[in-house]
């Protein structure tokens, strides 16, 4: 059990700074965009995540 209270204790900020940039970087190498079109496919995807969880929910239960 305090495996669990030191994952939620590694960062002190909401996200891993270094995860998003490279995330960041990757959408914008796949999509050849500019940033700002990265951070809307990345916020899209955040976004689609817990949607299809409750959609699924709501279909299969």
């Amino acid at each position: 059990m305090p495996f669990l209270f030191t994952v939620l204790v590694h960062h002190s900020e909401p996200g891993d700074p270094d995860l998003m940039s490279w995330l960041i970087d990757t959408i914008r190498h796949l999509i050849g965009g500019d940033s700002t079109l990265a951070l809307l496919v990345l916020f899209l995807v955040i976004i689609a995540v817990p949607i299809a969880i409750v959609a699924a929910y709501k279909l299969f239960f």
